[in-house]
């Protein structure tokens, strides 16, 4: 099958973009293997990486063989989990409580002043030094997720041109097999109800 330029640069987003899950999930199935890692904890999030990591190998596969239908499966659970991932990180961000749209994710706070002041604990800085320690954990805070935010809609673009690719190449498919029956011969039976129908 012959792709156009553009068709081909986003076959290798389409190869890159799960290649990059694989490892992201690979890589958090396997961190409950570190000491200190709680293990009764771990089997939910070990089966979903399990499952995030097989779709990503179907993805690459589909990518790789020109599957669209595994491309599919691919971007539809990429889709279900990076919509997780946004509710999260927006539950972080966000001053808004966002339990009620999604409860099954935990709201967490980082309080920067009370991790200054434990901080301050040991070393018994003044009052200027914990306005100054807030300010900057705020910063910092603000820049991780404003990175996140970026990262986040950098993966949403490229699973929305992957999507996008994989019916380009379903329809290509479709094309391809519609011209392919209409070059089949007739049989006998045929040629002899056209003779007869005129």
């Amino acid at each position: 099958m012959a792709l156009t330029t553009e068709q081909s640069q986003t076959r290798f987003l389409a190869i890159v973009l799960p290649t990059l899950t694989l490892c992201t999930h690979t890589l958090l199935a396997l961190s409950f293997l570190l000491p200190g890692a709680d293990l009764d904890r771990a089997f939910l999030s070990v089966i979903y990486n399990v499952m995030a990591g097989s779709a990503s190998i179907l993805g690459l596969v589909g990518a790789i063989k020109l599957i669209p239908k595994l491309v599919s499966a691919f971007t539809t659970l990429h889709t279900v989990t990076l919509s997780f991932v946004t509710v999260a990180l927006l539950t972080l961000v966000l001053p808004v409580d966002l339990r009620l749209v999604n409860p099954m994710i935990p709201s967490y706070r980082v309080d920067g002043s009370s991790i200054c002041r434990d901080i301050d604990a040991g070393f018994g800085w003044d009052e200027e030094w914990l306005q100054a320690c807030s300010k900057s954990l705020g910063a910092i805070k603000f820049a991780i997720a404003s990175l996140g935010l970026v990262l986040l809609v950098a993966q949403w673009w490229a699973l929305v041109n992957v999507r996008r690719w994989g019916k380009e190449l379903r329809s290509l498919r479709r094309g391809q097999r519609d011209v392919e029956n209409t070059g089949i011969p007739k049989r006998k039976d045929d040629a002899v109800m056209d003779d007869k129908t005129g």
